[in-house]
């Protein structure tokens, strides 16, 4: 299942990285054409603005795989292997209810984006929030499986 874990886990990186460079060269691109052109791309904020909450969604499933949430550890420092344990599985459970709201929100978000079109793009607006169950099912894999891993895991001090 690691490989399994670490494969889903670099696979949302590299999407990640790449969502990241196009937004970087659209950037680009929209100050050369408006300081070197004098035009602007009507359509480059749009897109800019869709891939940043493409990066910011899959960035939250991501970031909770590598452990690079903010977190107050302050009580599970000060609490013993058994306690701190429940605490993991606790706040890692509030994470797996929080990727069952993102799913289900995200499914009825898409199928009201059915009918919905961007102004810029005449974008479908269900593609731009199908990031958000996508997410769903991926931070929810992550938490399932750190929840198991607190569960399986050695009592240390």
């Amino acid at each position: 299942m690691e490989k399994l874990d670490t494969f889903i886990h670099r696979t949302l990186l590299w999407i990640i990285a790449s969502l990241m460079f196009v937004m970087m060269g659209l950037t680009f691109t929209q100050v050369v054409a408006r300081y070197l052109m004098h035009h602007s791309l009507s359509w480059s904020e749009e897109v800019g603005r869709y891939v940043f909450v493409w990066i910011s969604f899959l960035g939250l499933a991501a970031a909770f795989r590598s452990g690079a949430h903010v977190a107050l550890d302050i009580l599970s420092d000060i609490l013993s292997p058994a306690p701190r344990r429940v605490l993991a599985v606790i706040n890692t459970s509030f994470i797996f209810i929080l990727a069952i709201a993102l799913f289900f929100g995200g499914i009825a978000l898409m199928k009201f984006g059915m009918n919905q079109r961007s102004p810029a793009l005449d974008l479908p607006m269900y593609l731009v929030y199908l990031v958000i169950p996508f997410s769903g099912i991926a931070l929810g894999y992550f938490a399932l499986r750190a929840v198991w891993g607190h569960l399986t895991a050695k009592l240390e001090d």
